[in-house]
């Protein structure tokens, strides 16, 4: 048997199938490319996936949570409470508002924790923003029973489950990226989500303005060509997510006994959208070993927020600990099983 031609290894891919590329020829004839009935029916199938009242698509997760914090009258002199590991596109939303972040650190499972929010809660804290990295669900219910707006981030964790319930139900509101590196992608795209039936009307006027008066709007638009990408790969997601968790099985067993911490605290809540590795050894030295074998590896988030903001690391000695020894290895539903293989192999010559 001829052996696969695997080349480089990259990081991610996103898993592109046959009917993915025949619904995109079938809009591409239809002449009907912008926003159109397609996005409608793509935000009523996600929103239907979730068991929510509704959603509002927009061209990025970052949009969808701008225009979500709008909707929810947060602005100047408010406080959002986020945490500093994770991508600075959580920053980049909040900031665009007018308001102010306020950095909490996070747990040694690489999500924020009630103990990291606390401390940080004020008179001016209007929201929290609880991100489910890496596909791990956090525990949100004992940050909503603080009585402060709690909003999801499942930009890397749609369809994940925690105790029976699906990441972005646990809160009133959450987001979503269909970014080209996500889960379930439109090559770029988010939406918004929400169980407040009464939400969406707001969010919707401040998409697309309204006819009757002149008012600022934010025109964030998602195309029907994504959209019918975003609805042929929500009809094959059970598919994508049954080839992760296979993956990630795969890799629980044949990494075992690696002087390494394998993810197992995080193994029954997680959609492993990343398969981090803790380890001691210094990430610039292994990521050159890995390159030297044509595989990607990265970090687990490229920067820590408070150390862009001059803020003292001390004050974050899980997120410092979590960035010093976390190393995400390549995960995702197209990955051939001789690649498997090619990544496993590589850990073990290198770890």
């Amino acid at each position: 048997m001829m052996k696969e031609n695997i080349g480089i290894v990259p990081h991610s891919r996103p898993r592109l199938t046959r009917e993915d590329q025949m619904v995109i020829g079938s809009v591409l004839q239809s002449g009907m490319i912008a926003e159109g009935k397609l996005v409608e029916k793509f935000e009523g199938a996600v929103s239907e996936y979730l068991g929510l009242e509704g959603g509002i698509a927009t061209s990025s997760g970052t949009s969808a949570l701008f225009l979500l914090l709008k909707g929810l009258d947060i602005g100047e002199g408010d406080e959002v409470i986020i945490p500093t590991y994770v991508c600075r596109s959580v920053w980049d939303a909040v900031v665009a508002t007018g308001a102010q972040p306020i950095f909490c650190d996070v747990g040694h499972d690489w999500c924020m924790t009630l103990a990291s929010v606390r401390p940080h809660i004020t008179p001016q804290t209007k929201a929290i923003i609880v991100v489910h990295i890496f596909g791990i669900v956090a525990a949100v219910e004992p940050v909503c029973a603080l009585g402060i707006p709690v909003i999801e981030d499942c930009c890397q964790a749609l369809g994940a489950t925690r105790d029976g319930k699906l990441a972005g139900t646990i809160a009133d509101f959450c987001i979503a990226s269909f970014h080209a590196t996500k889960l379930l992608t439109t090559g770029e795209g988010g939406m918004v989500l929400t169980k407040d039936k009464n939400l969406l009307p707001k969010l919707r006027e401040l998409k697309q303005g309204n006819s009757n008066r002149l008012s600022p709007r934010f025109r964030y638009p998602l195309t029907d060509l994504q959209a019918a990408l975003g609805l042929s790969q929500l009809a094959q997601y059970a598919i994508s997510l049954d080839l992760r968790r296979a993956i990630s099985d795969y890799y629980f067993a044949k990494l075992e006994g690696l002087p390494v911490q394998l993810p197992h605290c995080v193994r029954d809540h997680s959609i492993f959208f990343r398969f981090p590795i803790r380890t001691k050894k210094k990430f610039e030295v292994l990521r050159a070993s890995f390159d030297a074998k044509g595989i990607q590896v990265r970090k687990g988030v490229d920067s820590l927020l408070h150390r862009a903001c001059g803020i003292n690391s001390e004050r974050f000695p899980a997120a410092e600990q979590c960035y010093a020894e976390t190393l995400s290895i390549p995960i995702y539903p197209a990955m051939t099983e001789e690649i498997q293989r090619k990544v496993i192999g590589a850990c073990w010559q290198i770890l």
